[in-house]
């Protein structure tokens, strides 16, 4: 059986996957990308780059909009009758369609503030669309992200970074994709019971009055350089006793506030936020995403999903 739309085609040339073949079809079954967008329990934005990354790789506009709807031009009606011939002869392969449930299970690697958000916005929508599909977070710190993703079955990790970090540059040189998510910005955390926290701007005078409570891994430079403008410093091993000391007014703690404020300790109103009065050190958080060379289709979809909802919440 030969079909006309691969004949312009060398071989090896081509990246277009299957599902791009099911999305047109559905597309054109419902005339909505957003109602097809909901059957096939993928986002629209990544629905719609699915259809443009399709027309690149033909080289042809196969939709047309219309005040009714979306609408096949010619050439995407003769395309669409092929991929459902194509969709069709598969299907009889392995006796069942093509865009079945997808199942299986899916690794990754973030930090800790990270994860604090991701599974609530996230993971646990993404696994109510898809629930044939497991995902396992493994815990990595910023500075540990690379280590994990070689020690681990992570194909896909998050991670924030200062902006002096040369992580990206080693995740491009393994091959790895890096994608900017978002900016956060660092602030401090003090326990609502603290006198300064009274206060709704703090001075650098307030700094050298609070102890800081940070990471012991010596990696952690991030807090490391904040540590010279308070009066001392905790060094401990997890989030949990840092944040012990912190709602016991012992301590201060630093952290990127927009993902923070998911935190049950800040959404209880146990700790506050206020901005670092110090114009010497830069606050930003950057927020990427990574992932590996090739990803399985599964991966790709939570992908696709990842970027599409990442900072809706934020």
């Amino acid at each position: 059986m030969a079909f006309s739309m691969w004949k312009d085609m060398e071989e090896g040339a081509c990246a277009m996957r299957l599902e791009q073949l099911s999305h047109l079809v559905e597309i054109t079954r419902l005339h909505s990308i957003s109602r097809a967008a909901e059957t096939l329990h993928i986002s629209q934005p990544a629905l719609s780059a699915s259809v443009k990354s399709l027309e690149t790789e033909l080289g042809k506009t196969l939709f047309k909009r219309t005040n009714k709807g979306i609408f096949l031009t010619a050439e995407g009606e003769r395309i669409h009758d092929e991929a459902e011939a194509v969709l069709e002869v598969i299907n009889s392969w392995y006796g069942k369609r093509i865009d079945a449930e997808p199942e299986g299970e899916i690794h990754l690697a973030c930090t800790p503030i990270i994860s604090c958000y991701l599974t609530p916005n996230i993971i646990v929508p993404f696994q109510k669309l898809h629930p044939g599909i497991t995902i396992f977070v493994h815990g990595a710190q910023h500075y540990d992200i690379i280590g994990r993703l070689r020690t681990t079955s992570a194909n896909i990790a998050l991670t924030t970074l200062s902006p002096r970090s040369r992580l990206i540059e080693q995740a491009r040189a393994l091959d790895w994709e890096a994608l900017h998510l978002f900016t956060d910005e660092r602030r401090l955390f003090i326990g609502a019971g603290h006198a300064l926290a009274a206060k709704d701007e703090l001075t650098a005078g307030d700094l050298r009055r609070l102890n800081l409570a940070w990471y012991s891994d010596a990696r952690d430079q991030i807090s490391r350089g904040y540590a010279p403008y308070f009066a001392s410093s905790f060094r401990l091993a997890n989030k949990e006793d840092i944040l012990e000391l912190v709602i016991r007014n012992e301590a201060v703690f630093i952290q990127p506030c927009h993902l923070f404020r998911h935190d049950y300790r800040v959404l209880e109103k146990l700790v506050v936020e206020r901005p670092i009065p110090l114009s010497e050190v830069d606050p930003r958080a950057e927020i990427f995403a990574l992932h590996a060379p090739e990803l399985s289709g599964i991966e790709r979809l939570f992908w696709d999903y990842l970027l599409a909802r990442f900072s809706c919440n934020l």
